[in-house]
């Protein structure tokens, strides 16, 4: 029996054409029909996959931070498989994640050495399967996959239909993160504007943004660095107020870039964020900051998209950190303390 990760656009069985055709009409109707809701269109080509295909179920499972998640399926009237839908990390999902420029096409599992001790098929009760990657930007997140409980010799035509309708959904997925990072640039924005209107979003000491503001900032801010793969500055000093002080954080704010921001934490503590800022672009700007403040501790850290959470606890302790042992400094030099592997396993 043949199983195998094979490449597309390239198999070795015998173009079917009439099969070939009918997918590919298939197919067009559903996007004639199709409107500008996403989640129709999940559910048109899912079920499409299934017709067409003739398999117990197709299914689309993205990567989170919490693994891997089932979030839209489809199933045949009677399905063969009568597995769980919602436990994707059992079944080939995370094999074709591990070569996602490749589909893994399973004919049969049962008779394949490769596959028959895999979950997918011992636990799961798959036993032909067809999985490609979803893609946003490019970059791997997320698995459509068409499964079955007995074996099936899948042809060119019926993997090309995965992969046209895989590749029509990647683009649709990409569109619609743009919608949600366009929305949380607008709230971002209109947090922005409010802040001058609404003092409960203002500390009444400094009249910088407050711990409040900073929550709401870092929901729609961190979703988007974490979606970028860009890592962020984070700067922490202890300055009691006064009002000269609160003269020089207020030039400091105004004389920031757009993304940047300063805010007041309480206890006269002040956190400065620096949004996709490398380490010696960051040092430049704070050394600037520090010409008017003068002589004061500050310690810094980098919040890492991967390893750090997105309340910036880990980031705001190991700053905690740094500004303790800058306070330490004879000259009380600015400090960084970077994430260490150790700060992961015990944050």
């Amino acid at each position: 029996m043949e199983s195998e990760f094979e490449a597309i656009q390239v198999g070795p069985r015998h173009r079917n054409h009439e099969e070939a055709e009918d997918h590919l009409n298939a197919l067009s109707s559903i996007l004639e029909k199709s409107s500008a809701d996403a989640t129709q269109l999940f559910g048109h080509c899912l079920k499409l996959l299934v017709k067409q295909l003739k398999v117990d179920r197709a299914v689309m499972v993205r990567h989170t931070n919490l693994g891997l998640e089932t979030f839209w399926w489809a199933e045949a009237k009677n399905p063969g498989l009568s597995s769980p839908i919602h436990e994707p990390e059992r079944s080939f999902c995370p094999r074709v994640l591990e070569r996602p420029n490749r589909s893994l096409v399973i004919k049969n599992a049962e008779q394949d050495s490769h596959w028959s001790h895999e979950p997918g098929y011992m636990e799961l009760g798959i036993c032909s399967y067809i999985g490609t990657a979803l893609r946003e930007g490019g970059r791997p997140i997320g698995v459509l996959s068409v499964q079955h409980g007995e074996p099936k010799d899948f042809s060119r035509s019926s993997i090309a239909l995965v992969n046209a309708v895989a590749n029509l959904l990647s683009r649709t997925l990409e569109v619609e993160a743009l919608k949600h990072e366009l929305r949380l640039t607008r709230d971002s924005l209109d947090l922005t504007s409010a802040v001058v209107e609404d003092s409960a979003l203002q500390s009444p000491t400094s009249g910088l943004p407050n711990q409040r503001y900073l929550e709401v900032w870092l929901r729609a801010n961190l979703f988007m660095a974490r979606r970028r793969g860009e890592p962020m500055a984070v700067v922490l000093w202890h300055w009691p107020e006064s009002p000269r002080r609160r003269k020089i954080h207020g030039h400091i704010s105004a004389s920031l870039r757009g993304e940047d921001l300063l805010v007041d934490i309480g206890r006269d503590r002040f956190l400065l964020l620096l949004p996709h800022t490398p380490q010696n672009g960051a040092e430049i700007l704070i050394e600037r900051i520090r010409e008017d403040m003068g002589e004061i501790a500050m310690g810094g850290t980098f919040w890492e998209t991967e390893l750090d959470d997105v309340q910036l606890n880990m980031a705001q302790h190991r700053c905690e950190m740094a500004l303790k042992e800058s306070q330490q400094k004879p000259d009380m030099s600015f400090t960084w303390r970077f994430l260490r592997p150790e700060d992961v396993e015990n944050p």
